[in-house]
């Protein structure tokens, strides 16, 4: 038990704090005038309940002992009480789902936008499995169930103190008996089945979040995967991972099956034990047939208090491998605004390199030595060199993704663009491809359909379709595409990863002429001796490390 809310109690306090730490006032007063109604709510549901089941032994009695007047007395009392109780549950479940809502709601959002803002979300791709499903599933599981069991704890704990003292006004021995009953049940739940379904669970949620990803990633790259026949090698891949997943659920039902064997052995012989026990007193006429009745609502009523980590075992397992993972996403992005990056990034407006050395990030290999170099306005640089030198991670340094190594980087911190090899596509309609990163641009769609003229792609005429544009058009499309992107948000700077290597070398040139007649500077990662006039200067970058600047004229050719 111990360890199981250590795993549990920290981390849940520390989401707890999360929330109070960074929520705004308006939000903090919503869930605590919601709070205040839920443990108002449910003090007078377990109240009724206690009500209701000292009524329900009276009713009872009036009946055994045939009192017309008596039995009619407590049948108006008693559906009073129901109708009372119904209201007061009903009540209690609604404001209860809508506090969970609001914190998942809370959550979710905050969570959502420090994820995808100053670019943490590229810094934790290494670092933290499955951020898709912990925002998801594991918040909408901590925030939900959390309310509910301290929902319900509390209503256990006030159901315990009115029970036991209905309990105890009907049998003293009785009382007792239940209370050891029950503790001893709970510690043998918590220590025998806990900790090892605790760790289960967590590994299910992983193994699931694995195969998941596995079947994504053959969907998003189903065409090459096609092209290579890798069927068999995509199918051995998945039937493993699912092996996995079945491997570890076979383990969690077998000790699901050794905890509900135990649990309801324990909880039938409740049905038994309070006759049996009282059953000299009622035959000798000291006890009336209702508090036969009294008795068994009181000791189910306590054994279920007691027993709560018995009847809730399987969500509290369930919850703290959730509550586990939700904290350790909230550590990373907290850690993430303290990360120090190696590389000084400076507000410029013009892009400037000094003394910049490159390397791996695992094995620290170098890429580049004291690097330093000017773009000025409508200089634009063409950066070569032999495959794998290191040509894209210098591009990335530039663009604040590349943190391994040293120097100082001048650039705008704003009014940047970036065009990979490989564009990505949002999903949305083609005025929303053509738009992105911008969210409110005010184009003209006039001024959209000339653009798809000049990039070559005048067949795409229908701005509001929607496709599954990264199945739909080919490389060479997506690059024009991306290009149309560029030549639309007029950026101060682009940097461009060998961004027209699908293109002929006429469709080349023709884009590059046209984002030659912008007031863009750009970076150009390429091979091709085509580029050449479109730059002004030539960086190529060695295997040895070093590197040459010169001027268009200067160079002699593109290495290879």
């Amino acid at each position: 038990m111990p360890r199981l809310l250590d795993r549990t109690g920290q981390p849940l306090w520390h989401i707890i704090q999360f929330y109070w730490a960074h929520a705004n006032d308006h939000q903090k007063r919503t869930a605590g005038i919601g709070l205040g109604i839920l443990i108002g709510l449910s003090i007078l549901s377990s109240s009724a309940l206690v009500f209701e089941s000292l009524q329900r032994g009276d009713f009872i009695s009036a009946l055994a002992a045939r009192d017309a007047q008596r039995f009619h007395t407590s049948l108006v009392i008693l559906i009073g009480i129901l109708l009372t109780s119904a209201l007061f549950l009903s009540a209690s479940t609604y404001v209860r789902d809508r506090l969970g809502l609001h914190w998942r709601h809370w959550l979710t959002r905050y969570i959502l936008t420090t994820y995808l803002s100053q670019r943490r979300f590229y810094r934790l791709s290494s670092d933290i499995d499955n951020p898709d499903q912990r925002m998801s599933e594991d918040i909408k599981k901590v925030t939900q169930t959390t309310v509910f069991i301290l929902t319900t704890l509390l209503e256990s704990g006030i159901q315990l103190i009115g029970f036991i003292g209905v309990l105890w006004s009907v049998s003293i021995g009785l009382t007792g008996f239940l209370v050891f009953y029950a503790l001893v049940g709970s510690a043998i739940a918590t220590f025998f089945f806990g900790i090892r379904l605790t760790h289960i669970n967590t590994e299910q949620l992983k193994r699931e979040a694995t195969f998941r990803f596995g079947l994504i990633d053959i969907r998003e790259h189903s065409e090459s995967i096609a092209f290579h026949q890798g069927q068999p090698y995509a199918n051995n891949d998945s039937r493993q991972r699912f092996r996995e997943v079945v491997q570890n659920f076979n383990r969690f039902i077998r000790w699901q099956f050794g905890l509900d064997l135990f649990q309801n052995g324990y909880q039938y012989l409740t049905f038994i034990i309070p006759s049996l026990i009282l059953a000299p007193q009622i035959l000798s006429g000291n006890l009336e047939i209702g508090a036969v009745v009294q008795s068994q609502a009181a000791f189910d009523r306590i054994w279920l208090s007691l027993s709560l980590v018995i009847v809730q075992f399987e969500q509290l397992t369930a919850l703290a491998a959730s509550i586990e993972r939700l904290s350790q996403l909230i550590q990373k992005l907290q850690a993430t605004d303290h990360i120090e990056n190696s590389i000084k990034i400076l507000s410029h407006p013009q892009v400037a390199v000094q003394n910049l050395s490159l390397e791996t990030p695992n094995t620290q290999r170098p890429l580049v030595n004291h690097l330093s170099f000017n773009v000025e306005t409508n200089q634009n640089l063409l950066i070569t060199g032999p495959s794998g030198i290191g040509k894209s991670s210098l591009i990335k340094a530039i663009a604040g993704l590349w943190s391994t190594g040293k120097g100082t980087i001048h650039c705008p911190s704003e009014n940047i663009l970036f065009l990979p090899q490989r564009p990505y596509l949002v999903l949305g309609t083609l005025r929303q491809q053509l738009l992105y990163p911008q969210t409110d641009p005010g184009i003209e769609d006039k001024q959209l359909l000339h653009i798809l003229q000049i990039v070559q792609l005048p067949e795409f005429n229908n701005l509001d379709q929607t496709e599954d544009w990264s199945q739909r058009l080919s490389t060479g499309e997506q690059q024009r595409l991306a290009f149309a992107r560029l030549l639309l948000t007029k950026p101060t700077y682009a940097l461009l990863d060998e961004a027209t290597s699908a293109l002929s070398v006429l469709q080349e040139q023709t884009l590059y002429q046209q984002l030659a007649n912008t007031h863009t500077t750009y970076i150009s990662i390429g091979h091709r001796p085509s580029l050449l006039p479109y730059h002004q200067q030539v960086l190529t970058l060695h295997t040895d490390h070093s590197w040459t600047l010169k001027t268009t004229k200067n160079h002699q050719g593109i290495t290879h």
